[in-house]
């Protein structure tokens, strides 16, 4: 199982199958976390947009992860 590094507000890692995996950890941590996951994706990706002035896909967590990676703020380590 890969093993991934965020970089968002915060450092951290998982393990994860992918990197999609990151949304519901990202949720679990955010302070609208209880959201459905549709409005949740929509609303990370604006914030994100906003901290690193990058652009975020937000039509599903795999895509919004392919993103990240992209942009540097998520990346496979292991």
């Amino acid at each position: 199982m890969p093993t991934f590094r965020l970089r968002y507000c915060d450092v951290c890692e998982f393990d994860g199958q992918t990197a999609g995996e990151v949304v519901p950890i990202l949720q679990s941590r955010h302070v609208l976390g209880g959201e459905p996951e549709p409005k949740f994706l929509r609303r990370l990706a604006a914030e994100m947009c906003e901290w690193s002035g990058d652009h975020y896909c937000f039509t599903d967590r795999n895509l919004l992860a392919r993103s990240m990676i992209r942009n540097g703020m998520l990346e496979i380590i292991d």
